[in-house]
């Protein structure tokens, strides 16, 4: 996703200094927003200020970026209040890194008194200087807050001891795929590649959470054996951290576990200023961010998913949970995660199954939002059964980017998000009536999807020839076709009992996320029990 490096700061944070010595030291071309501006305006920006007012140089520097985020692969320092303006945070965002330079307000003032000819400081002698300079970094913190991340700059030389802390960051943040944006204003970043998770502590560091927060890191028995190098060298990464190990499985998901967490962390003296990591699949993604969000009323909270379903669907969106004899995941909360990294390193030692599992989760995501991404899984299933490299990294890559646009626009599902649930009504049901321990989280989807898309057809909602379409695909990915060839019956009568306790039923009524096209799907409770009954008949 790198393309451009932008530096953003108050005046005299080292934003041009340092943008130099950088764009030298990667051989990339350097633009100064501000040098930009006065370039194409004939003037400076003392006279702009002048002359025209503070609110036509807003004007150009709107056109400038607009200008600047054009070129690739360019290092640019803006002037100090760009960010200031959301239109500038989206295109600079759309097209690079941001990084925030700081430094304390009495560097700050000594810096801009050496040479004083920036328009807001102008006249001010040293006393002014620093209080002025303090109450804008106030009324800025929420703007510069918008920063991927921050460096100090409080240090002399910058090339000995800033630059170095950039370049560093550099080495994880060169891997930032996907941002999760979200109405709330809340952010956080979605890393993916290879050998990423040796980077754990650059993560940790870079969103000041290091040193700051005292680290835990939760896994479960299967990873901490099969990852165990990994396992070690992240706890190592995090400061030398504590862990906690869940016994592996869905069965595991229940709140006399989670309370074994809670009370390690309390007989540890565990505070406020904790961070939970979490390293392995969903099950333990869920247990842990749900931790994280009750912890002495919640505490921070980081995922590095293990498993391919985790990494497209539940590390991402802050959906945290624990099942219930009478449903899945039905106690839990929307508890958002402050970084994802997903290392497809680790996916070498994931089980066949369950790497099927995670294909059928992305199967959904062309099914709910994107056809074109349909038609991409068809071309390229080959390629990711073999788990290719590049194929992999795009369909992990283009799944978080549909998951992040539906969570932006609904963090809480109360309208678009529910459509995130296809297949899993159904699902969910045959995970229930199957007590959790005869088939993954993401194989029960895949059979929950062939129902759902049998119920579509039985309604004349979509075509017989894209039901077959979806399934064929999932025939590709290794999505059993009935529960009969896992050795599993279930009763239709119970199941329908089952669907009745999902999440999405509203006021009693059952509700169905239904397809209406590849791409496109819609929330309704048309069906009649004659109609799913038809519909199960196709696993059952």
């Amino acid at each position: 996703m790198p393309n451009n490096i932008y530096f953003t700061g108050f005046m005299a944070s080292g934003k041009t200094r340092i943008g130099k010595l950088l764009a030298n030291h990667l051989n990339l071309d350097y633009v100064d927003s501000d040098v930009f501006i006065t370039e194409h305006a004939g003037k400076s920006i003392a006279e702009i200020f002048e002359q025209d007012g503070e609110a036509k140089f807003r004007e150009l520097e709107k056109e400038a970026i607009k200008e600047i985020s054009k070129k690739e692969n360019v290092v640019v320092s803006l002037g100090g209040g760009a960010i200031t303006k959301s239109e500038n945070v989206e295109v600079i965002k759309n097209t690079g890194i941001l990084i925030c330079m700081r430094a304390e307000p009495e560097i700050l003032c000594e810096r801009i008194g050496r040479n004083n000819n920036r328009p807001l400081m102008a006249g001010l002698d040293p006393e002014a200087r620093l209080e002025k300079i303090i109450n804008m970094l106030a009324e800025r913190e929420k703007f510069y807050s918008l920063a991927d991340f921050s460096i100090d700059s409080n240090e002399d030389p910058p090339e000995k001891h800033v630059l170095p802390r950039i370049l560093d960051a550099l080495k994880l943040w060169e891997y930032l795929a996907v941002r999760v944006n979200l109405a709330s204003g809340e952010a956080y970043p979605i890393f993916i590649g290879k050998g990423i998770l040796k980077y754990a502590n650059i993560l940790l560091k870079t969103l000041k959470i290091l040193p700051k927060c005292e680290m835990l890191v939760c896994t479960d028995s299967n990873i901490a054996k099969k990852q165990k190098k990994n396992f070690m060298m992240i706890c190592q990464k995090a400061g030398e951290s504590k862990n906690f190990i869940f016994p592996a499985g869905e069965r595991s998901k229940n709140l006399e576990k989670l309370n074994s967490l809670w009370t390690f962390m309390l007989k540890k003296r565990y505070t406020r200023k904790t961070c939970l990591l979490q390293f392995s699949g969903g099950v333990v993604g869920d247990m842990a961010g749900f931790a994280a969000a009750t912890y002495q009323r919640g505490v921070s909270f980081v995922q590095f998913p293990t498993s391919l379903l985790a990494m497209v669907d539940s590390s991402v969106g802050g959906k945290v949970a624990i099942n219930h004899p009478e449903g899945k995941n039905m106690i839990g909360a929307f508890y958002q995660p402050q970084a994802v990294v997903c290392d497809l390193s680790v996916l070498k030692t994931l089980p066949k199954e369950e790497f099927h599992a995670g294909l059928a989760e992305i199967v959904k995501y062309g099914i709910i939002y994107d056809f074109y991404f349909f038609e991409w899984l068809e071309k390229n299933a080959s390629a990711l059964m073999r788990k290719d490299a590049a194929a992999l990294k795009y369909a992990v890559q283009r799944s978080c980017e549909i998951k992040a646009e539906v969570v932006g626009i609904d963090e809480r599902e109360l309208g678009l998000r529910a459509i995130l649930n296809y297949g899993h009504t159904f699902g969910h049901a045959i995970e229930k009536l199957t007590n959790f321990n005869k088939l993954s989280h993401g194989i029960a989807i895949g059979l929950g999807m062939r129902i759902a898309g049998r119920l579509s057809t039985i309604m004349g909602m979509w075509n017989e020839k894209e039901e077959s379409r979806q399934n064929e695909l999932l025939n590709k990915f290794g999505i059993p076709e009935t529960l009969k060839e896992r050795g599993i019956k279930i009763d239709a009568e119970k199941t329908w009992d089952a669907i009745a306790g999902d999440k999405k039923a509203e006021k009693q009524t059952r509700v169905y996320i239904l397809p209406l096209e590849i791409g496109k799907v819609v929330k309704t409770s048309a069906p009649s029990k004659k109609q799913v009954f038809e519909a199960l008949e196709v696993v059952l």
